[in-house]
This record gives C-alpha cells, structure tokens and sequence, in this order.
C-alpha cells in the first residue's frame, strides 16, 4: 500500500520526458517565474524523479533536491545524468533537514502533502522556515483532497490506463485508501487527507501568505514568507 507503485504507473510523476510530466511542468512554470524574481538557492523539497529541479537549474538557480525514497532519487540521478545537470540531490527526511538554518532563498514544496499526517506535517513546515532566509519564499502547490474526495468516489479515469475502483476513508476523513483499477491489476494507497483551510492554519504558525490561486478546482498555488 505504499506510494511505490503509484509513482512507477503514473508517469506525471516518474518520467520527466513523458507528456503527464511536462504538463506539470507547464502548469506551474511561469507562477515560478513570477514568484521567484531573484536568483538563488532553492530547495526542491520532495523531489522525487527531480522534474522541478531541473527546471529550475534551466532559469538560473542553485538547486538541492531531497527525497526519501532512495529510488526516485536514483531515477532522478540517472535523469541528471542524461542532461548532464548539476542539480544536488540528497537522501533525507523533510521533517528533519539535514541544513543549516537561513540556508536556501527558496523551498519548493509540490504534491506532497498527502504523504504526511498533522504532526509530521507540522514538522515539515517548520523546519522549511528554519532552512529559509529571513526574506526568503516558500512555495507550495497542492490538491485539496478532502474537496475531491467526493468526485474520486465517481469512479474518475486516472493516466492513461487506469481508473479508481474504490475509495475507503476514516471516520473523519483524516485518511482515504483508494484503489487504482487497470485491465490487468489493481493496487491500493493510503493518502493522507488535506484540506486548504487545515493547510493554511498550519502555514500559518511559521508564514504569512502573500499569494493564493486557484490552478483548477481543486489544486492550489500558493507562496509564503517566514514569520522571523
């Protein structure tokens, strides 16, 4: 029930060459243009096959990616290696940095969230306003899960060749198993569920918000700065 096999089927988030990952790619690559004026440091924060890391070492900037899955990270090195990039990607965990503080201009955060619960979460927040400088930008992307709940329910086509056969969630929503069906196999994950308003009060114990907008009707794109 790990995200394993997820990222192995859903090439938006395993192939950077692939059509589902350039459309990522599109979609957020000139708010990052705009939300991020000045050259700098930037922490690609769950990089995983390091599509946004590469992009932006394409717009100037130094760029760390960290993962903990030692297998996107390799994905991502071979990735690197064939665009003879210079992108540093790290083994870590991002609710415990392995940087100094007021390190990186920027931390990157993308589709994400739903890989940690409250606390670990909480963490994660908190050590991206430590590793930032006191002018520094944290960028964050996500999709309210707990509005899309309902419509994933619906049985919705996912990729190519996919759809969700099932949704299971917790009494109060906190977590949804959902079930990815093919012609040939079906395999189930565990998602952590957010929704924007619980996103932003926990933002709001290190940031303060400077830009919010909605990408489509359930995903979101937003920008903070440290509270130092």
């Amino acid at each position: 029930m790990s995200f394993e096999k997820y990222y192995e089927v859903f090439k938006a988030y395993s192939d950077i060459y692939s059509d589902e990952y350039r459309k990522r790619i599109e979609t957020l690559e000139l708010l990052l243009m705009k939300h991020m004026p000045s050259k700098g440091r930037v922490l690609d924060l769950a990089c995983g096959a390091g599509g946004f890391s590469f992009l932006l070492e394409d717009l100037g900037f130094q760029v760390v990616g960290l993962d903990s899955s030692e297998a996107m990270l390799e994905r991502a090195r071979e990735f690197a290696r064939d665009k003879r990039s210079k992108v540093e990607f790290v083994k870590g965990d991002a609710r415990e940095l392995p940087f100094e503080d007021s390190s990186f201009d920027y931390v990157l955060f993308v589709d994400s969230l739903v890989h940690f619960e409250p606390a670990e979460l909480n963490r994660v927040f908190r050590e991206a306003a430590r590793v930032l400088k006191p002018d520094g930008r944290f960028i964050i992307q996500f999709t309210d899960l707990r509005e899309l709940l309902s419509v994933l329910m619906n049985g919705t086509v996912v990729g190519a060749e996919y759809w969700v056969s099932r949704v299971l969630t917790d009494d109060e929503e906190k977590t949804a198993v959902i079930e990815f069906q093919s012609e040939k196999e079906s395999f189930r994950v565990r998602f952590n569920v957010w929704g924007k308003t619980a996103v932003e009060l926990l933002a709001k114990l290190y940031f303060r918000q400077v830009h919010s907008e909605n990408l489509n009707e359930h995903t979101y794109f937003q920008v903070y700065v440290p509270k130092k």
